[in-house]
């Protein structure tokens, strides 16, 4: 089991635990099954929340004030990492086991670390159904952050040239899309990964 932290500005933004099913100079196969508990950024209790997550995320980018909050991951997603991509793919299931489908989650390359590794949200999403059509996640909530300056105009251009570059691979059907990742099962025997001591240490 591994910890993924995400890091902005130096504080830790997000940490979840994850099993890990593979890990090559290749790729990195990593689960989290529904039901992990994770820590997420919410608003400190010196600030009025915004009531919405997406407002919630850019005023805690932006005012960098965030506490961290628990969460209940509510599907189970196989993580598909390749190192030095801006993007994981994630195939998800529900609880009865159906395959849910693809996620995009477009982020700052993974960078091993001491509880596992670092690789920070860049917010945009691509959701992809069974049929691997695919629409936009967060779009809106992405063009404010990069309006705000939150993001600098070459991380935006990096995530949308990488989250361009996966729907062609998307559409054409090559990896991970050309191979049958929905029919996958993690192990009857694991069992539900927690956060490890250490898991709120962030590397310098």
């Amino acid at each position: 089991m591994i910890v993924h932290q995400e890091v902005w500005a130096g504080r830790l933004w997000a940490a979840r635990p994850l099993i890990v099913v593979e890990d090559s100079e290749e790729r990195s196969l990593l689960w989290i099954p529904q039901g992990t508990r994770r820590k997420v950024p919410i608003t400190p209790p010196h600030r009025l929340d915004p009531g919405d997550v997406h407002s919630r995320t850019i005023e805690n980018l932006h005012h960098r004030d965030w506490v961290l909050g628990d969460h209940t991951w509510d599907v189970s997603s196989l993580w598909i990492l390749t190192p030095d991509r801006w993007h994981s793919t994630w195939v998800s299931w529900r609880a009865d086991g159906s395959h849910l489908g693809w996620y995009i989650n477009l982020q700052r390359p993974m960078r091993r670390n001491v509880v596992g590794f670092e690789a920070m949200d860049l917010m945009l999403d691509v959701v992809v159904d069974p049929d691997l059509s695919w629409r936009w996640k967060d779009r809106e909530e992405f063009d404010e952050i990069v309006r705000r300056g939150i993001f600098d105009r070459e991380v935006a251009d990096q995530v949308m040239s990488e989250a361009l570059a996966v729907i062609d691979d998307l559409e054409g059907r090559h990896p991970p899309f050309d191979a049958d990742w929905p029919s996958w099962r993690p192990d009857a025997e694991w069992a539900l990964p927690s956060l490890p001591d250490g898991w709120n240490v962030v590397d310098d």
